[in-house]
């Protein structure tokens, strides 16, 4: 049994690719964050004489970020341990994506009984380094500065950067200054999300600092708004649509966003709660009616909304 946890994405999915490759398709079970716990107990427990070794990701579940518990799923959980303690036949890999593991029965008993792997965030000058070493290996031309300015432009988000270097590498035999603002300028340093990554914190200093560097760099409150209410909204189709038993692949397709924002939004969602986030659109929906009603200005607007709900 394995336990992959950490903020990481890219060595989270990296540890998972490598687990999955050595097992057929066909063998390999998938449950994401919305999958009922009882399910998961009956697919472990259940054995046939016939059947090869599975592999079994447990990819998210909500449980697994629950710091308090009711007695319902404190039982359940204790069901699950049980069930776990004497699985021999097949691989099992708990995969929880945070910043901060939560303290309940369930991370106790798998951070003592699995093969821990922990993905951390990779300091800025050792992602430079190593993106260095794999420059020299392609043999393409990327100098230092401009990997610096290739990193200024791209959203903290390894997976993103990764994907988008690659790109570059294979493409381009230099990489200049004039091919980095063409290419790249969809991830722009102010994109919403860098934003949205601050909310998740519930730190209103560091929300507020956030907002501030937007704004300074030309960002107007109102858009920050709409900005916000989009991603807000599509959390909350998210939340419906995975109730319906959809997973990320079909839920890209029917929002038409690309992947690595689906995973984002579920990001958001798992960290703020749905309650919380139908509270939010709320409230926005509320300030765009006062900034074109009222007259009042939309920065002192948007300001106190950040005070009342962070």
């Amino acid at each position: 049994m394995k336990f992959i946890y950490g903020p990481e994405k890219f060595f989270i999915n990296k540890n998972i690719n490598k687990i999955k490759n050595e097992f057929p398709d066909e063998s390999i079970v998938i449950f994401e964050s919305n999958s009922d716990l009882n399910e998961i107990i009956e697919s472990i427990s259940t054995k046939s004489l016939f059947d090869q070794k599975k592999l079994i990701i447990l990819n998210n579940i909500e449980i697994l970020n629950a710091s308090k518990l009711t007695k319902k799923e404190e039982s359940i959980i204790k069901k699950l341990i049980y069930v776990l303690s004497n699985e021999k036949d097949n691989e099992i890999v708990f995969v929880n994506e945070t910043n901060k593991l939560s303290s309940n029965l369930l991370i106790d008993f798998l951070i003592n009984n699995s093969v821990n792997i922990e993905c951390k965030k990779m300091e800025k000058k050792d992602l430079i380094n190593q993106l260095t070493i794999l420059v020299q290996e392609k043999n393409v031309k990327f100098s230092y500065t401009n990997i610096n300015v290739f990193l200024e432009k791209m959203p903290n988000d390894l997976q993103i950067i990764m994907n988008e270097f690659n790109n570059l590498v294979s493409n381009y035999n230099e990489i200049t200054f004039e091919i980095i603002e063409d290419i790249i300028s969809k991830y722009a340093k102010n994109e919403v999300f860098s934003f949205l990554a601050s909310i998740e914190t519930y730190d209103l200093k560091h929300i507020y600092s956030k907002y501030l560097e937007r704004v300074s760099e030309g960002d107007d409150p109102l858009i920050l708004i709409g900005q916000l209410g989009s991603i807000f909204n599509d959390c909350i189709a998210y939340y419906y649509m995975s109730k319906l038993g959809m997973n990320n692949v079909e839920i890209s397709k029917k929002l038409k966003q690309p992947d690595w924002k689906v995973k984002k939004i579920s990001g958001i969602l798992r960290n703020l709660s749905f309650s919380k986030i139908k509270k939010i659109t709320k409230e926005l929906a509320k300030i765009d009616i006062q900034t074109k009603t009222t007259g009042v200005e939309s920065n002192e607007l948007f300001e106190m909304f950040l005070i009342k709900n962070f």
